[in-house]
């Protein structure tokens, strides 16, 4: 076939994000769209890649990450799009860069001023007003969070919305929908989303599915409560009949391992039932929060500088050492746990474990993360190596199970390589593919480039996006399955992934050969 195209990819093997067998075609590419799909005989075009022995897949969709402010200090999304991902979706875990007001307006521009992000928007519609004027090299969808939603009308408050303020909470939410987001997340362990009630979380999911949107949530526990926790989600979507997706799916603390088959039933019989449930998973066994996440959820009432005064407080301080140590953190727990970032000077602890640290320093693990919250004005990253690679192996092979990353982007230069992040910022997608599919066999390739393109792009209900199809947008990776492969680590984090060869975004060559073009094509999605 002769046609005049803008862009030709040759003899690549296809495999579309539909869950079809891999085939050798040529894609054509006019505009912003594959225009054709078949044979390509003599390309009256601007550009050819010859894709032969590479695989051809639609660019990875990261259905949760928390790129929500990092993407506008570096707009070029770097570990993002080199590990193959072409769209985003942010605001998960009930964090969002709208609405913002008051305590936590304040608290998130102090924090991003360090990196020169000047936070000038309050509501939704003014940040997608902000969005659209900067220009990236990845499309991003953005979800609400509760968090925020709940922070702007309560602030940090232990207790429930009366009528009025229930309205209020509806409204905010009602304004992002309308305003192009794509459903609701919920964090059901971090203030103040931990102090939401069910039947507060089932009103707001009541309007989530008004607007046909998704209700994505981290729930109120992933060990030793999950089996309540699952149980409160799927009765939301029960009560709501909100389309849910259960956040980064775990079992969480080696007592709990055990439990999987019992998760996996509770979640089949709702999705028997005909609910819309489905999960998220990172390949790793490893998770990453805020440290302050493991005490107890009074503490953190009335926001950080409570918190703050809290830990300093000797009558606080030895209330929450007692309950610490009632619900068993000892050594060995302590052990699990490695400081990833520190807000102000404690760059020296980072990469090493609480329990090293602690006995280097001669005091008591407990005491000392006390002390380092105090220090560090309560913003503390860690790495949690809670999990079992058994039960992460069988979870991604779940056939409701989709790939996130539950990263934000970050960069190896500039002021986005800072501390010991979590590697699946950098390596998600390729690691999937190197250890999950060619090493360890656990799905193939047509079921894991579908695991992360076209059903989490079904899930959002994205139109014409996540498969290989004409008239689709040209949102195409292109590697090496042989050759690709995560270079970020746990302890040298910092690393883009290789075998990525090409990625297209909205028809526009963005990584060619390898390298950034430096073209900025990516789009706003809006619900």
């Amino acid at each position: 076939m002769t046609r005049d195209f803008d862009l030709v990819i040759k003899n690549g093997i296809v495999v579309d994000g539909t869950g079809s067998v891999k085939r050798v075609t040529d894609i054509g590419i006019q505009g912003d769209k594959i225009s054709y799909m078949g044979t390509i005989n003599r390309p009256l075009d601007r550009y050819v890649i010859d894709a032969t022995g590479h695989i051809v897949a639609p660019g990875f969709i990261d259905i949760h990450s928390h790129s929500d402010f990092f993407w506008l200090i570096s707009p070029k999304s770097e570990s993002k799009i080199y590990d193959g991902v072409t769209t985003e979706i942010c605001g998960n875990c009930g964090i969002s860069a709208f609405p913002l007001d008051d305590q936590l307006l304040e608290s998130k521009r102090k924090g991003y001023s360090k990196f020169g992000l000047d936070i000038n928007w309050q509501t939704a519609e003014d940040f997608f007003k902000r969005a659209n004027e900067v220009k990236g090299s990845i499309n991003r969808g953005f979800l609400v969070g509760h968090g925020n939603i709940r922070a702007c009308v309560l602030g940090y408050e232990d207790r429930e919305p009366d009528k009025s303020e229930l309205v209020k909470m509806e409204k905010e939410l009602q304004n992002a929908m309308e305003s192009g987001a794509f459903g609701m997340s919920s964090g059901l362990v971090y203030p103040p989303g931990c102090y939401a009630s069910t039947f507060e979380l089932v009103e707001l999911c009541k309007i989530v599915r008004k607007y046909n949107g998704i209700y994505a949530t981290h729930i109120r526990g992933e060990g030793d409560k999950i089996e309540a926790a699952l149980t409160e989600t799927i009765n939301i979507s029960r009560e709501s009949g909100v389309n849910t997706q259960v956040s980064h799916i775990k079992t969480w603390g080696e007592k709990n391992w055990g439990k999987l088959d019992k998760i996996k039933k509770i979640l089949d019989d709702a999705r028997s039932e005909g609910m819309e449930i489905t999960c998220d998973r990172y390949p790793y066994i490893a998770s990453a929060t805020d440290l302050d996440v493991v005490l107890p959820s009074w503490v953190y009432e009335g926001g950080a500088v409570e918190e703050k005064k809290r830990l300093r407080s000797p009558f606080y301080r030895e209330r929450i050492i007692k309950e610490m140590e009632r619900e068993g953190k000892n050594q060995e727990f302590w052990g699990t746990i490695m400081i990833s970032s520190v807000y102000n000077k404690k760059r020296s602890y980072e990469g090493k474990t609480i329990a090293e640290i602690a006995k280097t320093l001669r005091v008591s693990p407990l005491e000392f993360v006390l002390d380092l919250l105090y220090e560090e004005d309560c913003k503390v990253s860690a790495l949690f190596f809670n999990m079992s690679e058994e039960n992460l192996t069988k979870i991604l092979n779940w056939d409701f199970v989709m790939i996130g990353s539950d990263s934000s982007l970050r960069s190896i230069k500039g002021v986005l390589n800072f501390g010991k992040p979590h590697p699946r910022g950098y390596g998600t997608f390729s690691r999937v593919i190197r250890k999950y599919v060619n090493e360890k066999l656990v799905f193939s390739i047509e079921e894991a480039i579908y695991k992360m393109t076209g059903f989490p792009a079904q899930k959002l209900r994205l139109k014409n996006r996540g498969i290989l199809k004409e008239g689709f947008f040209a949102d195409i990776t292109i590697f090496d399955q042989k050759s690709i492969k995560e270079k970020a680590t746990f302890t040298n984090p910092h690393n883009y992934s290789v075998g990525i060869k090409n990625v297209i975004v909205n028809g526009k060559l963005t990584i060619d050969d390898g390298k950034h073009t430096d073209v900025m094509n990516g789009e706003i999605l809006k619900k």
